[in-house]
């Protein structure tokens, strides 16, 4: 692990990393709910650009969750066989 995002990476606190990816991808279920049911066309162009924010940063902190995971798992096998 020589670099400073790999140290970083394996220091993730990966419970609250996947509750507010989980909660960020909720809400952003929700204002596309709301920009459908008040169907106007800014209402809806307007909630779904929000919601397209905020899935993609719910679906990037779920992909450095896994990544962390998958990190601390290898480092851990590797210590194991030494």
């Amino acid at each position: 692990m020589s670099s400073p995002f790999l140290r970083l990476l394996s220091k993730w606190p990966t419970t609250k990393a996947l509750v507010v990816a989980c909660l960020l991808g909720l809400s952003a279920l929700a204002i596309m709910v709301a920009g459908v049911v008040l169907s106007t066309p800014l209402a809806v162009v307007a909630s779904m650009s929000v919601a397209q924010g905020l899935g993609v940063l719910a679906c990037l902190l779920f992909g450095l969750t896994v990544a962390s995971e998958a990190l601390v798992a290898r480092q851990a096998k590797k210590d194991a066989g030494r």
